[in-house]
C-alpha cells in the first residue's frame, strides 16, 4: 500500500497538468460567415421597340477609266476582304502610258538642247554678237520644254493610278447586292459597276413614339437590351416621321450576337426607363433573401464593416422576388452582407467573411 501512494499523486499532477494546458475553447475564436454583396435595384417601365437592320453605307463600285469590263462578280455572291469582284481592260490603257513615256523623253531631250543653246549664247551678249530677242527665244524655249514635261509626268502619274484601279477588290467582308454593268461593256469613266454590302457592319434603327419620350434625357436615361444583353445606344434621331410621329434610336449591330440578323430583318428589343428621382433610387437595394431576419416583428440585416466588424441594419421590404428581397435602408449597392452564420451574431464582433463561392 505505502508504494503506490507516490504512483497515484504522479498519475494526479498528469491530470491537472492535461486540463490546464488545453487550448482555449472555440468560442472565443473569429467566427467564419458567408457574405454577399447587396445589388443595385431601379424600379423601371418596359417598352417594347419594334427594330430594322440596315447598313450604315453601301460600298459602290466605279470605273476609274474608259475600258472594257473583263469580269464582275454576281449578285448574291459573298467575297472575302482583297478579293476581286471586277475587272477591266487594261490594254489601251496601257498603250497610252507607253506614249506618254515617249513624250516625256522627247521633251526631255528638247528641254537639255534648249538649256545647252542658252548656256552657249549667253556669254556671247556681252560681245553684242547675239541679240537680246535670240536669248529671249532660247529662254521662252527652255521654260515651254520644262512645263511641257511636267505635265506629262503628271499625266502619267493619272494614268498610272486608273491603270492600277481595273481590278477591283473588296475592302472588307461583303456580298454583292447589285451588278450594274456586264462583261464586254465599255465602261466609261465613273460608271458604275456594282454595290457590295459590307457583313461586319449592321445597323440596328428602333422607333419609338415621340410622347413616350418628352425628350432626350429620358431616352439617354433608359437602358436597352436585345436578348437581355445591354445595347449601347449610339445616336437618337432629329427627324419625326410625319405619319407615325414617331422617332428613330441608332445601334451598332457589330459582333457575334448579331451575326444571325440579316439587312431588312424586323426585330425587337426592351427599354427600360427608371421611375424613381436618382435620391430615391440610391436607398433601394436588391439584397440576398437569406440576408434579411426577422426579429421581435423588425426585418433587419448583418452588415460588415470595413474592419470586418458587423453591424445591424433595419430594412423595409418593398417586393420579395425569387431569391431576393427590394428593401430600403442605409445599404449601398456593394455592401457586404452576411447571408450564413449570422445566427449568434452580436454588434461589433469582428468575422473572417467568406464568399458564398468559396
Amino acid at each position: 500500500m505505502k508504494k503506490t501512494a507516490p504512483y497515484k499523486s504522479v498519475l494526479t499532477t498528469l491530470f491537472i497538468s492535461t486540463i490546464y494546458c488545453q487550448p482555449l475553447s472555440h468560442a472565443s475564436e473569429v467566427p467564419q460567415v458567408q457574405v454577399e454583396a447587396a445589388l443595385e435595384w431601379r424600379q423601371v417601365t418596359q417598352e417594347t421597340l419594334y427594330c430594322t437592320v440596315n447598313s450604315p453605307s453601301l460600298i459602290q463600285i466605279s470605273s476609274h477609266a474608259e475600258a472594257e469590263l473583263k469580269f464582275v462578280r454576281p449578285a448574291g455572291s459573298i467575297v472575302k476582304v482583297g478579293e476581286l469582284v471586277a475587272e477591266q481592260d487594261g490594254f489601251y490603257l496601257s498603250k497610252e502610258m507607253d506614249i506618254l513615256i515617249t513624250d516625256l523623253e522627247i521633251a526631255e531631250r528638247q528641254l537639255a538642247h534648249a538649256e545647252e543653246e542658252l548656256a552657249r549664247l549667253i556669254p556671247l551678249r556681252e560681245t553684242q554678237m547675239v541679240s537680246p530677242s535670240q536669248l529671249n527665244d532660247l529662254e521662252l524655249s527652255a521654260n515651254t520644254h520644262r512645263l511641257s514635261k511636267q505635265r506629262l509626268k503628271q499625266q502619267l502619274e493619272v494614268d498610272q493610278y486608273r491603270f492600277d484601279r481595273l481590278k477591283h477588290f473588296a475592302s472588307r467582308d461583303s456580298q454583292v447586292v447589285q451588278v450594274e454593268a456586264h462583261p464586254g461593256e465599255r465602261l466609261t469613266l465613273g460608271q458604275r459597276i456594282l454595290q457590295l454590302l459590307p457583313l461586319d457592319e449592321k445597323q440596328l434603327e428602333c422607333r419609338i413614339a415621340r410622347d413616350q419620350a418628352e425628350d432626350n434625357i429620358i431616352i439617354e436615361s433608359s437602358e436597352f437590351l436585345y436578348n437581355g444583353d445591354p445595347l449601347p445606344l449610339r445616336n437618337i434621331g432629329r427627324i419625326i416621321e410625319e405619319d407615325t410621329q414617331n422617332l428613330s434610336l441608332y445601334f451598332d449591330g457589330f459582333g457575334e450576337d448579331f451575326e444571325s440578323l440579316l439587312v431588312g430583318q424586323r426585330f425587337q428589343i426592351s427599354m427600360l426607363t427608371p421611375t424613381e428621382s436618382p435620391e430615391q433610387t440610391g436607398e433601394i437595394t436588391k439584397l440576398p433573401s437569406d440576408a434579411v431576419l426577422l426579429s421581435e416583428g423588425k426585418y433587419h440585416t448583418w452588415a460588415l464593416g470595413l474592419d470586418n466588424r458587423v453591424h445591424k441594419v433595419e430594412v423595409e421590404i418593398l417586393d420579395t422576388l425569387a431569391n431576393h428581397f427590394i428593401v430600403i435602408s442605409e445599404i449601398r449597392p456593394g455592401d457586404q452582407l452576411v447571408v450564413l452564420g449570422h445566427g449568434s451574431l452580436q454588434t461589433g464582433q469582428e468575422v473572417i467573411p467568406v464568399g458564398r463561392d468559396s
